[in-house]
């Protein structure tokens, strides 16, 4: 009977300190299929049978409180059956983004022939006329998402899957919402899910903008 009762004590001890977990701070890592054939411009087309139709690459979003930073990085470079070598440029120089939840403002870290710079994103400036939301929704890691339609910059319709569940606005490629945390993308080009979030601690200098390095309003 003693035996049973110090294993029923571990038992509530454990109970206890997941429940006691903070969810404040951690990290989501994103799955992002790019679909090279889609992609292509149509001078383009003539090496179609040269390049892999899809190409997976990751994401990680770190998050402490209301500051996030997303890491980027190109795909590896990579060599088709027929031997040609294949380097895909997805981050046009853009190394990661960091958003805070209480000012609306995000940052996006670029690095141009080895100087890196800070682009400032006015805050509302992303916001467009033609954004719909949409009436579906769709569970992903336990959060439910509503439905936002959008079109991307070469006016690609696409439809993302964003959470109100976390206090900050961000998502991976450097897609945000004016509100809410985006958990999904599809579209023709490319297609990403949010595969994880692992709540673990995050120094907040991780998700902070770093102070040495120079800032400029986008678009100047």
């Amino acid at each position: 009977m003693k035996k049973m009762m110090l294993l029923l004590a571990i038992a509530s001890i454990t109970t206890a300190t997941c429940m006691a977990q903070d969810k404040s701070q951690g990290k989501i890592d994103y799955e992002v299929t790019l679909n090279l054939h889609a992609a292509m411009k149509p001078d383009q087309l003539q090496y179609k049978d040269l390049v892999p139709e899809k190409v997976v690459n990751k994401e990680v979003l770190y998050f402490n409180g209301s500051k996030t930073r997303l890491s980027r990085k190109d795909p590896d470079e990579i060599t088709s059956d027929e031997g040609a070598k294949v380097k895909i440029v997805t981050n046009e120089g853009q190394l990661a983004v960091y958003t805070d939840g209480t000012t609306g403002q995000s940052w996006s870290l670029m690095e141009e022939d080895g100087r890196k710079t800070l682009v400032l994103s006015e805050k509302g400036k992303g916001e467009k006329k033609g954004n719909k939301p949409g009436t579906r929704t769709k569970e992903i890691l336990g959060f439910t998402c509503r439905e936002l339609m959008i079109k991307s910059k070469d006016d690609e319709p696409m439809t993302l899957w964003i959470t109100d569940a976390l206090p900050f606005s961000a998502g991976p490629m450097g897609i945000s919402a004016d509100k809410g945390l985006v958990l999904g993308v599809d579209s023709k080009k490319v297609s990403i899910i949010a595969t994880a979030i692992n709540y673990s601690p995050v120094s907040i200098s991780e998700v902070s903008v770093p102070a040495d390095i120079s800032v400029k309003s986008e678009g100047k």
